[in-house]
């Protein structure tokens, strides 16, 4: 494998330390080395001071020439190969010629012929091939003077990153020196080239690394209805290790130019505690185009952009991490980069200071509403400790500590309108929270862990709005305990088709009761900003891990579930899981506004993995009163190695009480993806997405990849997209080429 930074120069170093050795060679009998006589003689050792010369033939001219069939000279960690090895014994000169390799360690270089001067300690070679990791290049000639300089030059070269190809990105330049002691390639006036066309030409330039392309590139043309024609780049320049600049450039028809700024760094190395990597990208458009009002009925303006930055940072102990999305209105990202929209509808605004420790974990937040029509619980800031639970001496008891301060802002918005549940159209607030619990486990055996637990939780507010009091202070408590069961059984069952080596079952029964009283007739003063939310999943029961401290009711909870868990053996190393399937219900005395039975939801979660090609997640939360389906997901997926993959998907939601949440009560929504690779340069794929509700496909994708080269990735799509809202329609048609990363 050729390793980075040695490949250019395949010639290079070779050549510098071949002329190093030939110049420091001296010649005591003025005609032969001596140990090219011995070789001549048909000897095989070595003169310390002579050349090693393998051959299978050997004559000796007249004019005191000797000539080397099938030779290889060996010149410290080179060797050169050729068909033919010429010495002229008066200019101390080598000429091989004739498929001639030069290897210096694990590299090689092809060459019409090398010329070799022991005497002068040059070294030339004439249509040279060579490579340095993945950039390879064509040249002339390559010389090399003395060792003193520490240099080669290239002639006449062409630089390709990757292996040439009509569609490879190239530079063309008359002269290139290349620095042995920097590890550099300095290039005289050269030609940027991507597909063999000329892109850009170039002052002097310096390139300090060769185990990727100068550049890195994404664009993107085609058509869509709110913007016409256009064409979208991205361009950042990776010269540097850890930084690479950037440039977004769009151009629209009916929209105008686009452009901004981008820069990607990552400074990790392995064992370092201060390190910064991220990505940032922005830009701006003055929107001539005849805009649409947005998914809210808001009037998109003329002057439109986006910020995307996502930043992660350690300084020793001090742990930053900061998501920042601005965005001019709600599709600007649809709009001008819909690749990011499709993974990020609804992005978090965020800073974030952690510093973790064994003990503790102490943090700052603060969250931020940067977009008028999201919904966003601000945090202006939260400072917070988590002490970890540690043992009280050995009394067998553990104690937990958290404490926090939020100034908590949130204002009513599209997404979210606070008056569903208010009368005012901003919630606020300052809250002081504290609690302390403590737990003891006790355990019976492998068989069972019971573990009490105890809890109180000291909350102040103050600066509230709506304002029924100016501050406000509050106590809770609860008691419980934690009672979880394991049975397991084993069975040498075997199944070649499913690769089943054995199984493995383990049972754990698992039951939960939490006592939480007084707290109903105290929430309603309070500004609910942190707040319950809808979930696919059972509710959090314990006091001190209840993020909705705004909102938390009095309760009366016993949980009950049953946690199955199914394992073979794994051919390489341990087990492997190939299923799991736990069951929740809650039984309760609860005054939650939205559901106060004594009967929760019944929960189910089933994960399927029997073989590394398919898999099967499902979760199911069901009315136990009148077994109607309140939410399921359902998703199966097929894998076939690299040839095919295929996923099918299943979202119903029938639930009166998401209306509470400001969310749709009704969804029922399928979804396919596949994609199969037709060979190593083609591939199809596809993505559907059906309202059952609507009785539409909301959206249709259907693309084909091909990779040109080992340059580049070529996406060609159409897509067709309905809204599911006025079931107005967008159909988009494109080529997106990015540039293979390294």
């Amino acid at each position: 494998m050729l390793n980075s930074k040695q490949l250019l120069l395949a010639a290079v170093p070779a050549f510098v330390f071949a002329g190093t050795l030939w110049a420091s060679s001296e010649n005591t009998d003025g005609i032969l080395p001596a140990e090219v006589a011995d070789f001549a003689a048909g000897d095989t050792g070595e003169n310390a001071e002579g050349i090693p010369v393998t051959y299978t033939r050997f004559s000796l001219g007249k004019d005191g020439v000797i000539r080397y069939e099938d030779a290889e000279l060996t010149l410290g960690d080179i060797r050169v190969r050729a068909d033919e090895v010429l010495y002229e014994t008066q200019q101390k000169h080598f000429r091989a010629s004739g498929n001639v390799q030069v290897n210096f360690s694990t590299l090689r270089v092809l060459a019409d012929s090398v010329d070799l001067n022991r005497g002068t300690g040059k070294v030339e070679a004439q249509s040279v091939v060579g490579c340095a990791d993945i950039l390879f290049f064509e040249a002339e000639t390559i010389s090399g003077v003395s060792a003193e300089s520490k240099e080669m030059v290239i002639e006449g070269a062409t630089l390709y990153f990757g292996e040439p190809h009509w569609s490879s990105v190239s530079f063309e330049a008359s002269n290139i020196r290349y620095d042995k002691e920097a590890d550099w390639l300095h290039l005289d006036a050269s030609v940027f080239r991507v597909a063999g066309v000329p892109v850009l030409p170039l002052p002097a330039l310096s390139l300090p690394r060769f185990d990727r392309p100068p550049v890195r590139i994404w664009a993107n043309t085609g058509s869509k209805s709110a913007t016409g024609a256009y064409f979208r780049t991205t361009t950042h320049l990776t010269l540097w290790e850890d930084y690479e600049p950037g440039l977004l450039l769009d151009v629209y028809e009916r929209s105008g130019p686009l452009v901004g700024p981008a820069l990607a760094y990552d400074t990790r190395e392995e064992g370092s505690r201060r390190w910064i990597f991220g990505d940032f990208q922005s830009a701006y458009i003055n929107d001539t185009g005849s805009n649409e009002d947005d998914i809210y009925g808001n009037e998109i303006g003329g002057k439109r952009g986006f910020i995307n930055w996502f930043h992660k940072q350690r300084l020793d102990a001090l742990e930053i991490t900061a998501s920042i999305h601005r965005w001019s209105d709600s599709e600007a990202m649809d709009d001008f980069r819909p690749e990011i929209y499709n993974e990020n509808q609804n992005p978090d605004n965020f800073v974030e200071f952690v510093i973790p420790d064994r003990a503790y974990y102490l943090s700052a937040i603060t969250r931020m509403h940067l977009n008028d029509y999201q919904s966003v619980q601000q945090r202006l800031p939260e400072l917070r400790l988590d002490v970890m639970p540690n043992e009280i001496g050995n009394s067998g008891l553990f104690q937990r500590f958290s404490a926090s301060y939020a100034a908590l802002v949130e204002v009513d918005s599209d997404q979210y309108h606070l008056t569903q549940t208010n009368d005012r159209d901003e919630l606020k607030s300052s809250r002081a929270d504290f609690y302390y619990g403590v737990d003891a486990p006790i355990k019976f055996g492998d068989i069972a862990t019971l573990t009490p637990v105890a809890g109180i939780r000291s909350t102040f507010y103050g600066n509230m709005v709506p304002e029924r009091t100016d501050t406000y202070w509050r106590m809770l408590g609860q008691v419980g305990f934690d009672l979880q069961f394991l049975v397991t059984g084993h069975s040498d069952y075997q199944n070649a088709t499913w690769d089943i080596d054995g199984l493995r079952h383990v049972l754990r029964p698992v039951f939960q009761y939490r006592y939480l009283p007084g707290t109903d007739s105290q929430s309603s003063r309070i500004p609910q900003i942190d707040r319950d939310i809808y979930r696919d999943a059972p509710t959090i029961l314990d006091l001190g891990e209840n993020r909705a401290v705004d909102q938390i009711y009095d309760e009366h909870i016993f949980r009950i579930g049953l946690e199955n868990l199914f394992q073979t053996r794994n051919k390489e190393y341990g087990s492997r899981d190939l299923a799991e399937l736990n069951i929740y219900q809650d039984i309760r005395k609860t005054e939650r506004p939205v559901d106060n039975r004594n009967l929760s939801d019944n929960f189910i979660v089933l994960n399927f993995r029997p073989a590394s090609w398919i898999s099967f997640a499902f979760a199911h939360r069901m009315d136990v009163y009148d077994f109607k389906t309140k939410s399921l997901k359902a998703g199966v997926s097929f894998t076939d190695g690299d040839l095919w993959t295929a996923t099918l998907g299943a979202r119903f939601v029938s639930n009166d009480d998401l209306a509470y949440y400001g969310c749709d009560p009704r969804a029922r929504q399928y979804t396919i993806r596949a994609d199969y690779r037709l060979n190593s340069y083609f591939q199809i794929y596809g993505d559907w997405r059906y309202d059952d509700e609507k009785n539409y496909f909301t959206d249709q994708y259907y693309g084909l990849r091909q990779r040109l080269g080992n340059s580049w990735t070529i996406d060609y799509y159409v897509r067709h997209q309905r809204d599911t809202s006025d079931g107005g329609c967008d159909l988009s048609v494109g080529i997106s080429a990015s540039l293979l990363a390294y």
